[in-house]
């Protein structure tokens, strides 16, 4: 990954062959999606696309059409990404009940120097760090599922791949990359979303372009030897069955 898949990833709603109802439907949906979970599944199954997209270069966003085929790649999608954080979410939750602390103390909590004030034992606070690493590792994995459904449509013929991508050096720089346009793009949004007036639709924008180009991204710049490998495993294991 370089220079240029970042270039390419930004430039993708703006390019020419980019039709304008699209980037407007796609606003509206992320707009939408702040208020109904519907359109939030609408919006990951679309994240696939892109990322499909981003695999194959290229020139012009997906369209939102086949709705229907859209919902179901994303409820398939967030079940799968919430299936992953869940260990992060019953580490934090287990810890805060023995504790008997609150979701308000372990916000609190997120500033180091607090800890002393809510005497938290030293077991809570290595649950929480547990809990911390969890959702990192969570996020990887959820970066390498997403690669793996988006080029399957499969959960089955997923597996190997995202357990290949997951396994992969090279993906670590990617989701790191990923995650710093997330982040950047999420601080944009939250800026405009404080402005008085247009500042939703502004947000709206932000959040959407971001969502873009964090996937386009994340197509681009994932492994293709990974699809490669698992490939080859399949047709070793088809040969060995043959020849048995």
């Amino acid at each position: 990954m370089d220079f240029s898949d970042f270039e390419s990833a930004f430039a993708l709603p703006l390019a020419e062959d980019t039709s304008f109802d699209t980037l407007v439907t796609g606003i509206l949906v992320t707009l939408a999606s702040f208020a109904t979970p519907l359109a939030g599944v609408l919006l990951v199954g679309y994240v696939a696309r892109l990322v499909r997209v981003g695999s194959r270069n290229a020139t012009a966003l997906p369209t939102f059409d086949e709705v229907v085929g859209m919902v179901i790649e994303g409820t398939r999608l967030s079940a799968v990404l919430v299936l992953l954080q869940l260990p992060a979410v019953g580490i934090a939750v287990a810890v805060l009940q023995s504790a008997g602390a609150s979701l308000a103390a372990l916000v609190y909590a997120a500033e180091t120097q607090s800890l002393q004030y809510l005497g938290l034992s030293a077991f809570v606070v290595v649950g929480l760090v547990a809990a911390g690493i969890a959702a990192l590792v969570g996020t990887y994995l959820s970066a390498a599922a997403t690669v793996a459904l988006a080029r399957e449509q499969s959960f089955t013929a997923s597996v190997p791949v995202a357990q290949a991508l997951a396994a992969d050096a090279s993906f670590v720089s990617v989701v790191s990359a990923v995650a710093l346009v997330v982040f950047g793009g999420r601080l944009l949004a939250l800026l405009f979303g404080a402005l008085p007036l247009g500042g939703t639709v502004l947000a709206g924008s932000a959040s959407f372009l971001t969502l873009v180009a964090s996937a386009t991204l994340l197509g681009r710049g994932a492994p293709t030897s990974a699809d490669r490998t698992v490939t080859q495993q399949l047709e070793t294991n088809t040969d060995t069955i043959g020849s048995a």
